[in-house]
């Protein structure tokens, strides 16, 4: 009696070691997969907070990260940090990988199950048209992948079509810097306001009111409204992210 009691608890010890050694799923099935995170290379510059605070999700949840901008090499950071967001850049490989980012010309989107394009004034000037961002952005949609943008980062996703000749926004719910968050330097140096293009060319777009946190996901499109929802938006891109593997594995 005493030999099966021992060996049960030697069997339990087992299963509770075993239980605590493991990672979560969520962690296991992100565990080698890449996002890829787009900056712009205009000197007007990306907005760093937006790149810093899903970035960090991302890697929390598992997920290898890639920068990549249009030209590669370092672009132009904008917008403060917290200290502590400073001091985790400062060791953290996305210092090194702002620095050295990736020409979009180079990726292969097979690489990506999604692709994410941070804000800042410069994506209104080179995201906008441009060829390269397009084919990855709608390889990578078209793959069964996510496509996210934050606050001015939509404007990547204006012109991206696909390969039925349709606009990937078309017929989507989206949303984007509105045009009460624009200021008077955005109002006489941009193209365009980012809300009209969207509101020309999106199924739907909405907002709310200035700087409120406002994200919106449909058909695997995620977008958030500005820099104060980076963070929540990165949040529910790594939600589709986890429902997409999970229905994969069904």
């Amino acid at each position: 009696m005493q030999k099966i009691m021992s060996s049960l608890l030697l069997l339990v010890w087992l299963v509770l070691n075993n239980a605590v050694a493991s990672p979560p799923t969520s962690i296991k099935s992100a565990h080698g997969e890449r996002v890829l995170i787009v900056v712009s290379s205009h000197e007007n510059g990306f907005w760093l907070p937006e790149v810093l605070e899903p970035y960090q999700l991302l890697a929390e949840a598992g997920f290898k990260i890639d920068i990549a901008s249009p030209k590669g090499g370092k672009g132009a950071a904008r917008g403060r940090l917290s200290k502590q967001q400073s001091l985790w850049l400062d060791r953290s490989s996305l210092k090194a990988q702002l620095q050295q980012s990736i020409p979009l010309s180079e990726l292969n989107s097979k690489n990506y199950r999604a692709i994410y394009f941070a804000g800042g004034a410069g994506p209104m000037f080179d995201l906008v048209d441009n060829a390269d961002a397009h084919k990855v952005t709608r390889e990578i949609y078209e793959a069964g992948g996510i496509v996210a943008a934050d606050c001015h980062g939509p404007a990547a996703l204006i012109n991206v079509m696909l390969s039925n000749g349709t606009r990937l926004i078309a017929n989507k719910e989206v949303t984007g810097k509105a045009n009460i968050e624009e200021g008077s330097w955005a109002r006489r140096n941009y193209p365009f306001l980012l809300e009209d293009k969207l509101t020309e060319f999106a199924g739907k777009y909405s907002a709310k009111a200035k700087g409120q946190v406002h994200i919106v996901v449909d058909k695997r499109v995620v977008t958030g409204q500005n820099p104060a929802s980076a963070a929540p938006m990165a949040k529910a891109l790594i939600s589709q992210l986890k429902m997409s593997a999970a229905f994969a594995m069904n």
